[in-house]
């Protein structure tokens, strides 16, 4: 099949237009006026090898994106304006082509019949499970713009969220890697000079500063070998990093250190709490709320436990109950969460949870950042404090065989 680009005039007497695949321009028209649509251009877009390279490499629609989208979406349709207008106006107004592609598809499926949810599913990166879910509800019960303002407002708390998580960590990479950086610095310019300086007297040296410049020169000879394995190392990361499975062993064994414990069980509760909220109070079912939690988490061992409160649930146990077996959540979690379920208001609650957990989440990365910083710091110096002090201690020694 071809892809085209057409215009036509819908029933309203407004220009549609978009891009469709078909295999002729002649079964294009047939099925935009088998839509009650007038047929404007009809034009074949050429499949040429730089526009497949383009297209291959081209960077698809950010989160960022979606949830700017997601918003303007809403107030669109909170103004009076119906959807497919709404993608319509949107795709005219994005300078970014996979944004522009990306509308001008859903709009094209929209004009076949299909709904906003079922459009949805053709692009699951840009659009995960649960956006699809809420979605289909919300277009079943006739609350489609007030669920896609929620999934605005929940998705930019999670990406502020990540932000807050991001930047409290880059200081402490920030400062190692420049320690990395002065480190380096001395072992390649500054030891050199003083191991030209004491050159002959090796042998009197004492065994700190002859440990000192012996890894000077390992550094020296081999400082092709170091950074191809760095690069190696860091293409390794970028490709592991790609891997659901490989980072979710990195972020099994980071939850192990004692400083980030608290931190990944601060997160885990906002998430869980923050998502089974937004699911609930927008008309989605306990089961499906967990399975879609479920589908969202890379912790495997925390996904089998997810998978067990779906089982007890299914089976007549009560949430609560079976989350406190599964011992995903906090004891005090759990107590707030049962309260809220007797009294029939468990999305309430666990929205209230989860801006808790937050509050505790910024305390504990102030905590983590103010402890990670000045050790790095006294780490360095310690380490710069024994270069000198060797290097002096050799200077004296030799200086005293002179003598």
């Amino acid at each position: 099949m071809a892809q085209f680009r057409y215009r036509a005039i819908d029933r309203t007497g407004q220009l549609v237009f978009g891009e469709a695949q078909a295999t002729s321009g002649a079964q294009l028209i047939q099925r935009i006026e088998e839509l009650g649509n007038l047929p404007v251009e009809v034009t074949e877009i050429e499949d040429r090898p730089g526009r497949r390279l383009s297209h291959w490499f081209a960077r698809g629609p950010t989160k960022e994106e979606i949830t700017e989208l997601t918003q303007d979406l809403a107030m669109l349709l909170k103004g009076g304006v119906t959807l497919s207008g709404a993608l319509q106006i949107l795709s005219e107004m994005t300078d970014r082509a996979a944004m522009r592609r990306l509308l001008r598809d859903l709009h094209d499926r929209l004009a076949d019949g299909k709904s906003l949810a079922e459009a949805l599913t053709h692009h699951p990166q840009a659009f995960p499970p649960i956006y699809v879910t809420m979605v289909e509800v919300a277009e079943a019960a006739g609350t489609l713009e007030e669920t896609l303002g929620a999934i605005a407002h929940e998705r930019r708390r999670n990406e502020k969220l990540r932000r807050r998580i991001s930047s409290a960590l880059s200081y402490p990479a920030f400062l190692l890697v420049a320690a990395m950086g002065v480190f380096a610095f001395v072992l390649l310019v500054v030891l050199p000079e003083f191991e030209r300086a004491l050159a002959g007297y090796q042998g009197h040296l004492n065994p700190s500063a002859q440990m000192i410049f012996a890894l000077s020169g390992f550094v020296r000879d081999n400082t092709d070998l170091i950074l191809a394995i760095g690069i190696v190392v860091l293409g390794g990361a970028l490709v592991t990093s790609r891997s659901d499975s490989a980072v979710a062993a990195m972020t099994r064994l980071i939850r192990r250190v004692p400083g980030i414990r608290n931190i990944a069980t601060f997160e885990r509760t906002i998430f869980f709490c923050g998502t089974l909220s937004l699911l609930i109070r927008n008309g989605v079912d306990i089961s499906t709320a967990l399975r879609l939690i479920r589908e969202l988490m890379r912790d495997k061992r925390s996904a089998q436990a997810v998978d067990d409160v779906i089982a007890a649930v299914r089976q007549g146990e009560r949430l609560t109950e079976a989350l406190a077996e599964g011992r995903i959540l906090p004891q005090y979690v759990l107590q707030m969460l049962r309260v809220g379920e007797e009294a029939g208001r468990l999305g309430a609650v666990a929205f209230r949870v989860a801006e808790f957990y937050e509050e505790k989440l910024d305390r504990a990365l102030e905590r983590l950042t103010g402890t990670l910083g000045p050790a790095i710091m006294i780490v360095v110096s310690v380490l710069i404090a024994w270069l000198i002090i060797s290097v002096i201690t050799a200077l004296l020694s030799v200086n005293e065989l002179l003598v």
